[in-house]
């Protein structure tokens, strides 16, 4: 499995996760993840990898998956969104109310990069 420490570091001077407290909760927002040394072309595995990495990403902040509201997924073939779909269902199985979800195709940066997932999530104080 991929640890954070191996993902790639952009040259684009952003966050990978960008907190907001607002008092009884915090927002955490994901920079959008992608994967594509550790599986080229493969969509499914690509989601796994990038779920794992959001995961970490809000482990470090006191959050889990299941903290998440929102996620956004841009895909380079729409004919692609069931083998991610097939991974996200399986990721949110024993989650009560999975989080709301837009997926759109979408040109990607690297060319083995198949699909790239951004997430909002929310962490209260008995989380």
């Amino acid at each position: 499995m991929i640890t954070l420490e191996k993902t790639p570091v952009s040259e684009s001077r952003f966050s990978r996760v960008k907190k907001v407290p607002l008092g009884v909760a915090t927002l955490l927002f994901v920079s959008g993840i992608t994967s594509r040394e550790e599986a080229p072309y493969d969509v499914a595995k690509q989601t796994e990898i990038i779920f794992a990495c959001i995961g970490e990403l809000l482990a470090e902040h006191g959050a889990a998956l299941s903290d998440i509201v929102k996620i956004g997924v841009f895909l380079t073939d729409m004919r692609e969104y069931d083998r991610y779909n097939a991974v996200r269902n399986r990721i949110f199985a024993d989650v009560s109310s999975p989080p709301a979800s837009t997926a759109v195709e979408a040109r990607l940066g690297k060319p083995a990069a198949r699909i790239e997932i951004e997430a909002t999530a929310v962490v209260t104080a008995s989380t």
